[in-house]
């Protein structure tokens, strides 16, 4: 049944059908043809493009909800109320009531105690985004625009291309473009959104493992690996059972000085053996943290060189 609603939005190849529904294609061939067989009505294209779809006059009726699937939804709806701010959040309270409205009433006293004991942890955060619909209705059309935008050195006029909107970790993030390259900016933070001319000339993002980029090569004991697997973007690559791994991939060197604080909160988990800038960042913030609490920093600058020397070397 999920293969023939898959073909009722539109039709596809069985690559596709297989890639959703995380099976095999040749499952897919087979169930495929044993809805022919039912009298299904999918016809098949072969070479470029082709796949399978269904005649254009089949449809069927919606089908009930079992409680697994009704709590499925319920859980998602739930873990987006618990952010700080939603998309169209009129439009949740109706989805929620429309939601509960399709769910079989035998099924509701069931999910109502599994959704106090089952859930996702979402961080709880206070900032609004008030410009976060707006957004949501824009991002990805090209459309250029002026904003301001409440940064760490005060309030700034910037011009920015939105390409993505996410949410991560209870916050609401914009990744865009604007005159030199790429941009990720908390979407709390916007102030204003107006639409705007682009700058004359947009210095493109080279991709984030462009060979130019430096290679940051971090050592990481069993701690520092679960420590990274926390990380959205870095925590499919280490294994969390090796008593020590190396980490290494390539980073714009903009980002340097936000890894310099990544690893170097970790600790002795995190040996980083390069870039060489990277060490050095890590090396200044560990000083000034150091004269801060009143240490004797020229003692541990030494007791840093000397950790930092043999990396130097080679060894």
């Amino acid at each position: 049944m999920a293969e023939v609603l898959l073909l009722q939005e539109r039709g596809r190849s069985s690559e596709e059908i297989a890639s959703a529904l995380e099976v095999s294609k040749r499952t897919v061939i087979r169930d495929i043809q044993a809805l022919c067989e039912m009298g299904v009505p999918i016809f098949s294209r072969d070479g470029a493009g082709g796949g399978y779809s269904l005649a254009a006059n089949y449809t069927i009726e919606p089908l009930e909800l079992n409680w697994r699937e009704a709590f499925l939804l319920i859980m998602s709806v739930d873990a987006l109320a618990k952010l700080s701010d939603t998309p169209f959040s009129a439009e949740r309270v109706s989805l929620v009531a429309k939601l509960r409205a399709l769910i079989p009433s035998k099924h509701l006293d069931r999910l109502e105690s599994m959704r106090e004991t089952v859930t996702l942890q979402v961080p709880e955060h206070t900032p609004q985004a008030p410009m976060l619909d707006r957004l949501v209705e824009v991002v990805g059309t090209g459309t250029w625009f002026s904003m301001r935008y409440d940064s760490a050195d005060g309030i700034t006029e910037r011009l920015i291309r939105p390409d993505k909107v996410y949410a991560d970790r209870g916050l609401w993030y914009l990744t865009g473009a604007d005159a030199d390259g790429f941009r990720m900016l908390r979407v709390d933070r916007i102030l204003e959104l107006e639409p705007a001319d682009p700058p004359e000339t947009v210095t493109e993002e080279l991709p984030y493992d462009h060979p130019s980029h430096p290679i940051v090569r971090v050592r990481l004991t069993r701690r520092g690996a679960r420590m990274v697997q926390r990380d959205p973007h870095m925590g499919g690559d280490v294994d969390a059972s090796l008593e020590l791994q190396t980490l290494e991939f390539r980073c714009p060197e903009s980002e340097l000085d936000w890894y310099a604080k990544y690893f170097g909160n970790m600790g002795s988990d995190a040996l980083v053996e390069g870039p060489e800038e990277l060490r050095e960042r890590i090396r200044e913030k560990s000083l000034r943290l150091l004269e801060l609490y009143g240490a004797d920093v020229s003692k541990w600058s030494r007791v840093l060189d000397s950790v930092v020397s043999p990396l130097k070397a080679g060894n």
